[in-house]
């Protein structure tokens, strides 16, 4: 009989005998526990805190990072603000309208699809919910890809049949625009405001409308007055976490904008850096400074917001079998014109890119003569390419195990310890909310090029490591409530069982807590993997010609080449790599949807 068995069924034994009190233990009582998580509380602050001490050093700092002979200085901040080293306002105004046009567009058809898909008797509704959370798989610089191969003015597919029908010379309607911009980057974040909404609505109470009904009121007035009033709190927190992915946005704008001198701050900051020569470090620096600013009243004010969720709370807790509205003759005609949106804004796209990759050059038209499979060849066989899907892999690989032992440690600190840094450990965990992906990476970068100079262990600049760390901090958030959401579920009186019948604290995590969460650690591994091999921004301000990825390859063949049918047979390919990694989240038993729940 294995050690198990007897540990088992002691720990079930003691579970009886507990009393109904919750408890939880000190590090201090465990050396072992003190220890390990003791190295996860240094780790999260390494992580968040360290970079952006080393960012703010680098805006005071008169020389390079890592040349110890300067001083401190202003002057940084003087040219940046004071002498117009970059268009600061005019920085501020596009930026924000991206973050607005991006709010603007999750909030209407996010906040709008949760409704209908919830509260009404829509048709094929449940199809139409699997595309929707389907294209949260698809990142931010491949639907700019799609869009231009679809819509763009020169050689999109539709726009070239459009100006060919109606003997158009141009058309009215320019992707390149700023606010097209922002619509084509909030129509990427559309799913992740439905799941930070549709919770609320499935969990609302409904006996207000139920009320309001019986009052013979319309569904408009209801929808108005009853339904969204209900769920301000979650409505306000959705736009909020959106704003601030606007603010710092760099995948659409870095593929639709630049070209055509739309910047906004990331690719002010990334061009500062990896486009100038010599490399404005310091003005850079100084400039994410103003950013960081901006987004930390963002926070606070999220903060207050979310903390005064009890002045809104009319929600039970519990999911209720409420009565749908019923939308009558007008049911089959919104499904029809939903899924219309859905082919226009969605799936067209996704088919004009692959239609696009199979042409040996693109014109806009389809030409039978033209198709070819030369482009994916390529992308299979040619070394560089090659590298970087290696490359993409071992990132995401080690990202995502580095990322789901790190919030794993993390959220058993937060949640079972009574540490009296748990709280501030949670808070860093999410900071990096609060920092967009680029200024992340540059103050990884800044970061590097400081300590590489203590020691050659240190210097981490031109490896994959410093791309993997710097991944796991842009995921933390959103991995750190996926875990903290289902350790809460299980209850400590298990472990305290395990310690009852005599196991030592790893004992009781390896035999007991371990195995009741293996499958959320499942869930994290896969969650994180998928995003990771999507992500643009921190390999963009830490990579080198060794440890080039996909995202950043795609990002150079656009952008300095003029092989669109390559770039669309990457695109093609890496969309299908991401529905693989969906695909095995789903075989674990765990949806998108699920996701959002927890």
């Amino acid at each position: 009989m294995s050690s198990k068995r007897p540990l088992a069924e002691a720990a079930a034994a003691a579970f009886d005998r507990l009393p109904g009190v919750e408890t939880q233990f000190d590090t201090d009582s465990e050396p072992v526990k003190g220890v390990i998580l003791g190295v996860v509380v240094a780790v999260v602050v390494g992580l968040t805190v360290v970079p952006l001490v080393f960012l703010l050093w680098t805006s005071v700092w008169s020389g390079y990072p890592g040349e110890f002979g300067a001083r401190f200085t202003l002057e940084n901040f003087r040219a940046v603000y004071l002498e117009g080293f970059f268009p600061v306002v005019e920085l501020v105004a596009n930026s924000l309208i991206v973050a607005v046009g991006m709010t603007g567009t999750g909030l209407v058809f996010g906040l709008g699809a949760a409704w209908l898909f919830v509260r009404t008797n829509l048709p094929t509704k449940g199809e139409m919910e699997l595309v929707l959370l389907s294209c949260q798989t698809i990142p931010g610089y491949v639907y700019a890809i799609m869009y231009v191969t679809t819509y763009g003015a020169d050689n999109g597919i539709l726009a070239t049949a459009v100006r060919e029908a109606f003997g158009l010379a141009s058309l009215p309607v320019d992707i390149f625009n700023p606010w097209a911009i922002a619509f084509i980057a909030g129509i990427n974040v559309v799913p992740t405001f439905y799941l930070l909404t549709v919770p609320a609505l499935q969990d609302m109470d409904p006996a207000l409308e139920e009320v309001s009904r019986i009052h013979g009121a319309s569904v408009r007035e209801t929808v108005r007055s009853v339904t969204f009033p209900l769920i301000k709190p979650a409505i306000l927190s959705g736009s909020i976490v959106i704003f601030l992915y606007g603010m710092g946005e760099f995948a659409v704008v870095s593929i639709l904008g630049v070209r055509n001198g739309f910047d906004v701050y990331s690719t002010t900051i990334f061009t500062a850096i990896k486009g100038r020569f010599p490399a404005a470090y310091g003005q850079a620096a100084a400039l994410a400074c103003s950013l960081l600013l901006m987004m930390l009243v963002f926070v606070w004010y999220y903060r207050k917001v979310t903390s005064r969720k009890e002045d809104f709370m009319t929600l039970t807790g519990r999911r209720h079998n409420a009565r749908v509205w019923d939308l009558g003759r007008w049911r089959w005609p919104l499904a029809a014109g939903i899924w219309a949106l859905l082919l226009v804004v969605w799936v067209v796209p996704i088919v004009a890119l692959v239609v696009t990759s199979l042409h040996v050059n693109w014109y806009g038209e389809v030409d039978l003569s033209q198709l070819t499979l030369a482009h994916y060849v390529t992308v299979l066989t040619d070394p560089q390419l090659r590298k970087a899907f290696v490359n993409s892999l071992l990132v995401a690989g080690g990202g995502a195990t580095l990322g789901t032992v790190l919030v794993i440690g993390m959220a058993y600190y937060t949640e079972r310890t009574k540490a009296r840094l748990r709280g501030f450990v949670d808070f860093l965990s999410l900071t990096p909310l609060a920092v967009p992906g680029i200024i992340t990476g540059a103050g990884l970068l800044f970061t590097f090029l400081w300590v590489g100079k203590i020691h050659p262990l240190l210097d981490w600049y031109g490896t994959l490591a410093i791309i993997i760390v710097g991944s796991v901090m842009v995921f933390l958030p959103m991995s750190s409530r996926i875990a903290v959401g289902n350790i809460v579920q299980i209850h400590d009186d298990l472990e305290e069982a395990a310690r009852v019948a005599g196991a030592s604290w790893l004992q009781g995590m390896r035999e007991v807590f371990l195995p009741l969460f293996r499958n959320t650690a499942v869930v994290l591994w896969f969650f994180l993997a998928m995003h990771i091999v999507q992500l643009l921004s921190i390999p963009m301000m830490t990579y080198t010609s060794k440890t080039i990825v996909i995202p950043v390859k795609l990002f150079e063949l656009y952008t300095y080449g003029s092989d669109i049918t390559l770039v669309a047979a990457i695109s093609s390919l890496f969309i299908l790599l991401t529905v693989v990694f969906l695909i095995g989240l789903r075989l674990t038993g765990i949806t998108f949807y699920e996701l959002g729940q927890q």
